[in-house]
C-alpha cells in the first residue's frame, strides 16, 4: 500500500520536446547509424579518445593472457564501435589464441574488407590458414602483406617473410611422406 501511495504522489514530469534544429540533428544522426554511417559510439557521443582508452586496457589484458577479459572488452568495443579494423584485428588475435580458427579468420577478413593495407591482419590471417595447412590461402596472405612493405621496414612483413620460409618447409615435408 505504501509503495501505490508513493507512486501516486510522484510527479510525472512531462518529455519536453527538443527544438527543431536538434530534432532534425537527431533524426539525420539516427538515419546514419541505421545505414551503417555512423557507430552506435557515434550515435552515443562517446569519444574516439575513450574508445580506444578502453581498447588499450583490453590489449594489455591480452598480452598478460587474461583473454576471457580481453575478448569481453573487444565484443564491447565492437558493438560500439564495429566499422574499426583494428578491434577487429584485435578480437581475430583473440580468437587465434583461443584457436578458434574459424572465427579468427572471419576477424581478419572484416577488418582487411575495412582496411585492405592491414599488413598484421593478412599475416595473422596467413597464420592462421598455415595452422589449418590451407597453404595457397597462407601463400596469399603472406605475398600481400610482402607487397604492402617492399622497403622491408615492417616488422608484420618481415614475420610474413618468415612465414614464408615456414611455409615451404612445411610442403617440403609433406611431399617427402
Amino acid at each position: 500500500m505504501a509503495e501505490t501511495e508513493g507512486i501516486k504522489s510522484q510527479k510525472i514530469i512531462p518529455i519536453l520536446d527538443p527544438n527543431p534544429a536538434r530534432r532534425k540533428r537527431l533524426i539525420d544522426l539516427f538515419n546514419k547509424y541505421l545505414e551503417d554511417k555512423v557507430s552506435l559510439a557515434e550515435l552515443k557521443g562517446i569519444s574516439r579518445e575513450k574508445l580506444y582508452q578502453l581498447a588499450e586496457s583490453g590489449w594489455v589484458k591480452f598480452k598478460h593472457g587474461r583473454i576471457d577479459e580481453a575478448f569481453r572488452i573487444y565484443q564491447a568495443l565492437l558493438l560500439l564501435d564495429g566499422r574499426n579494423a583494428y578491434f577487429h584485428s584485435v578480437m581475430g588475435a583473440i580468437y587465434q589464441r583461443k584457436n578458434r580458427f574459424v572465427e579468427a579468420i572471419l576477424e581478419y577478413t572484416r577488418a582487411l574488407a575495412i582496411n585492405k593495407k592491414d599488413v598484421g591482419s593478412f599475416v595473422n590471417r596467413g597464420e592462421v590458414y598455415l595452422r589449418t595447412k590451407n597453404y595457397k590461402k597462407a601463400a596469399e596472405d603472406f605475398k600481400n602483406a610482402i607487397i604492402l612493405d617492399m622497403s622491408g621496414r615492417n616488422l608484420w612483413a618481415n614475420r610474413a617473410r618468415s612465414l614464408v620460409i615456414a611455409l615451404k618447409r612445411s610442403l617440403d615435408a609433406t611431399r617427402k611422406r
